[in-house]
């Protein structure tokens, strides 16, 4: 089928499916509890946890905007910022963008209805790997899987851990209060130096690393240089 007739017949596709029920889709419906602007277009949604899928910290779900069907405009990956012992169910997003699944999540309002569907990812912890501090290492809106691993690190007593976190702004300032002693704020000038008094305070370290292309790309080879092995440096790409 030529790619032309695709793009003309996908919208049918998508709206014949939700007409159907979506078959074979286990959708979770939440509404939003509250909203926060973070900085810039950077914004938080706090859902009601009820009737959330289970997940495992560091996962992501696929997530439908508000007032939208399951197509190919308005579902995206989003990683829960929270654990899954948190009260609700936290997602952060960067909403410059124009792209209608961004539009939406700027016109919602608390209320509205979020479906969830389809939880993926391995940006977790490993049980077997709990006696080895982490450094994490979050680039801008890359935080978010990384505040829900300190977060389940924090309820299971590991203490371990440090963070350096480099954007142009800060999300979840009141979370990051807790542990003044572990978190390093960073921008570009800064973020590989802090990384690597962190490196120094910690043995063996494994890396979570999470962020955009570029920014995962010159943190990785920053790391190898500094002898950190490839197979203990675990990436999320937050490009999206």
């Amino acid at each position: 089928m030529p790619e032309w007739l695709k793009t003309l017949l996908r919208p049918v596709y998508f709206r014949v499916d939700h007409w159907r029920g979506n078959p074979g889709f286990e959708f979770h419906r939440l509404p939003i509890v509250d909203i926060v602007h973070e900085y810039d277009a950077v914004y938080s949604y706090l859902l009601d946890a009820r009737g959330a899928p289970d997940f495992t910290a560091g996962q992501y779900a696929h997530v439908i905007a508000p007032c939208a069907i399951r197509d190919n405009h308005h579902v995206r990956h989003m990683s829960f910022a929270n654990a899954p012992h948190e009260a609700g169910v936290l997602f952060s997003m960067d909403c410059a963008s124009a792209s209608r699944f961004k539009r939406r999540f700027r016109k919602a309002r608390p209320g509205d209805i979020v479906r969830l569907f389809k939880v993926r990812g391995d940006f977790t912890l490993r049980d077997e790997e709990a006696d080895r501090p982490v450094l994490f290492i979050a680039g801008g809106i890359g935080i978010a899987p990384i505040r829900s691993l300190i977060a389940q690190m924090d309820a299971d007593g590991r203490r371990n851990w440090a963070l350096v976190y480099a954007g142009r702004g800060i999300l979840y300032r009141d979370f990051w209060a807790q542990f003044p002693d572990q978190v390093a704020f960073a921008d570009r000038q800064t973020v590989f130096p802090k990384v690597a008094t962190a490196l120094t305070a910690l043995d063996r370290p494994l890396i979570y690393l999470c962020g955009r292309d570029a920014f995962i790309a010159d943190t990785t080879a920053f790391l190898t240089g500094q002898g950190i092995a490839p197979a203990d440096i675990r990436t999320e790409n937050f490009s999206h």
